[in-house]
């Protein structure tokens, strides 16, 4: 009896810091603005993806955001990303493909208002379920979909909200 007291507490606070995982936020001074530059990062379930939102001066993004080294981006590719938080409408965002970093690709749209809804429905969210994500090109053809916990996203958003001086 002791051994399993001992096993479940052991696996509950091993797993306790991977749960809390789910949504971080990043926050730096910004050398070319001499504000904040602050990144919301949520997990996706799929292997190497997140979602990212984005801010520095006056600027927010959004970007679903995948590992990947060796797809060359060229010219302009014009995608549509679909996010689901809680009981809510999709909502649907006009991307582009980008390069986000030598180890990263990302669909990026910065559509304000639209990520305004999705961090307004994030820090409102009640439920537990899992958040959506898909993605079509331009021709409606779906891609690729995921979701992800929104578990400790309130804080996350509370924090990236604050930094990025945003009212929602």
């Amino acid at each position: 009896m002791l051994r399993k007291i001992v096993l479940i507490s052991l696996f509950s606070f091993t797993y306790l810091p991977v749960a809390q995982a789910s949504w971080k936020t990043v926050v730096e001074n910004d050398i070319f603005s001499a504000g904040k530059k602050a990144e919301l990062i949520g997990e996706i379930s799929n292997e190497n993806q997140s979602v990212v939102f984005d801010c520095s001066e006056g600027k927010l993004a959004i970007s679903q955001v995948e590992a990947d080294r060796n797809t060359a981006v060229t010219g302009t590719s014009n995608f549509q990303t679909l996010i689901k938080i809680d009981d809510n409408q999709p909502v649907a965002l006009n991307t582009t493909l980008i390069r986000r970093s030598p180890e990263s690709i990302a669909l990026t749209s910065t559509e304000k208002d639209k990520i305004m809804t999705l961090l307004r429905q994030l820090q409102a969210q009640t439920s537990k379920k899992d958040f959506l994500i898909g993605d079509m090109d331009s021709k409606g053809n779906q891609l690729s979909s995921g979701s992800g916990s929104v578990s400790f996203a309130k804080n996350a958003v509370k924090k990236f909200i604050t930094a990025c001086k945003i009212e929602l």
